[in-house]
């Protein structure tokens, strides 16, 4: 309990400190974040053809995703990842939410009220991201294009360093997308191996072995 306190104390500590011998200080966890060396001008008006480019797949993982997004929106920040999750800025982080789910205390009404309100923010560069929003235009109905959707969204959340609270739906839309990677038309089992026929095929391997020459089962004995 006392150790849960001082981990408690040191992150709101940090959270509460912006600013360090005259330096500002920003997690890049949050939302926000800005690096000092952007031209406002040509970002601004980036995001602006961004945000008209990526509106069909912002507004339909909003939709899809539902309460476990606060915020779709497309970041001029995110380098080699399609999408990250970050938090607000006064919202908890991932290590804090592991945190506080780590607590013997914790309640599962108490974590939901205390976990971080999450944004998905997505790189508008990126071959999947451009891709995924074509394919919400033609094809939004499709199993295929929500689970590709969701799929965005799970692979950011662990990468972020969340952690996954639908696994059972995690675990379905993976099996979905490997089959259809694989080109299977049914997820129907096959029918189990006859025992008969295994029998019957050792039974023909013992027969062959036995009506060969002599010579042939000769084996040398140095």
């Amino acid at each position: 309990m006392v150790t849960s306190l001082f981990v408690y104390f040191f992150a709101d500590c940090f959270q509460a400190l912006s600013e360090f011998d005259g330096h500002k200080l920003q997690s890049l966890t949050k939302e926000g974040a800005k690096f000092g060396d952007e031209d406002e001008t040509t970002i601004k008006k980036r995001a602006k053809a961004y945000k008209e480019t990526f509106k069909p797949l912002t507004k339909f993982l909003k939709n899809l995703l539902g309460t476990k997004v606060s915020k779709v929106l497309v970041s001029q920040r995110v380098e080699k990842s399609p999408s990250v999750i970050v938090t607000s800025q006064y919202g908890n982080t991932a290590n804090m939410e592991r945190i506080m789910r780590a607590q013997t205390f914790a309640s599962s009404d108490h974590i939901k009220a205390m976990s971080a309100a999450k944004t998905l923010e997505l790189n508008p560069r990126h071959p999947i991201v451009i891709e995924l929003n074509s394919l919400v235009t033609s094809a939004p109905d499709e199993q295929a294009t929500k689970d590709l959707g969701h799929l965005l969204f799970d692979t950011a959340l662990l990468a972020s360093g969340f952690q996954q609270d639908d696994l059972e739906g995690y675990s379905e839309r993976m099996i979905r997308t490997l089959a259809k990677t694989l080109n299977l038309d049914s997820l129907d089992l096959a029918p189990e191996v006859s025992v008969e026929e295994e029998e019957a095929k050792e039974e023909e391997v013992k027969e062959e072995a036995e009506t060969k020459p002599a010579s042939e089962n000769v084996h040398d004995e140095f």
